[in-house]
């Protein structure tokens, strides 16, 4: 574990563990690094160098008031790429994680990575007469207005439903409130800002920037993004493999994390 520092003088939280091709493992909204380790980092890091992080104002990073964007993340994962001197990159973007890669590829190409994973993310939030695969199925300015005031007044009733909703089963209340309890290490400002960045994001027309392989990861039982999205990106990306989960909501890597893991490794292996 260790920490290095932005350019903007930000600390940023990872792990480095294993050897052999490197997998950086990037975490969803309000999320932290620690959601891989029960179930994904220690499988992968048998045979693989896997890298995870806490993207600013999350988890164990500094808690700033500033750079809460898409763009300002990728620009930190770019960085933690150049401090361990790291090429032949996997990333694999978990929700938010993945709208954090697209503007890594809007802004620095493929440099640095050697293919992606995208698991279970729309590049586009809002529905419209053109897009029908957005947030819970049908999402508009007013619902993201509604949630980010939610958030700031009252955030438990408005995070806690949102974590049963990620998965196919709700967990028992226990873990419900034990993950709660991780997202609140995000502040809520932050929460709301990087929410309402991702929200307004149109990341349709860097689909086909995407000169690497993508595996699409995504979750047939998905309440986050109900529509069939996966098969969607599969077209829209050149070179694409959409592997469905059955059994998965929002978060394959937990409630199918054997497949999910085998998946990864042999997507990188190749």
């Amino acid at each position: 574990m260790a920490h290095f520092e932005t350019n903007d003088g930000v600390p940023i939280y990872y792990t480095d563990n294993g050897s052999g091709d490197p997998i950086l493992l990037i975490h969803g909204w309000t999320m932290n690094g620690g959601y891989w380790f029960q179930k994904n980092e220690p499988a992968l890091a048998e045979d693989h160098r896997v890298i995870t992080m806490d993207l600013r104002g999350h988890g164990r990073s500094g808690k700033t008031n500033d750079g809460h964007t898409l763009a300002q993340y990728a620009r930190d994962v770019r960085e933690l790429l150049e401090t361990e001197a790291l090429t032949g990159v996997t990333p694999v973007g978990w929700s938010m994680g993945t709208a954090v890669l697209l503007n890594y590829f809007e802004q620095f190409g493929s440099d640095r990575l050697d293919r992606a994973v995208f698991v279970d993310q729309s590049p586009k939030f809002h529905n419209d007469e053109e897009w029908s695969h957005g947030l819970l199925g049908e999402f508009s300015g007013d619902a993201a207005t509604e949630l980010a005031t939610n958030l700031e007044y009252n955030r438990a009733s408005a995070a806690k439903p949102f974590i049963e909703a990620m998965f196919t089963e709700p967990p028992d209340g226990e873990t419900v409130d034990e993950m709660y309890a991780e997202t609140t290490k995000t502040p809520t400002d932050v929460t709301t800002e990087i929410f309402l960045d991702m929200t307004y994001s149109d990341l349709r027309p860097v689909l086909d920037t995407i000169d690497v392989p993508v595996l699409l990861l995504y979750g047939e039982q998905s309440k986050i993004f109900p529509t069939d999205v996966g098969a969607w990106l599969e077209g829209a990306i050149s070179e694409a493999t959409h592997v469905p989960f059955a059994e998965s909501g929002h978060c394959p890597f937990w409630e199918e994390p054997e497949k999910f893991n085998d998946e990864i490794a042999a997507f990188v292996d190749t």
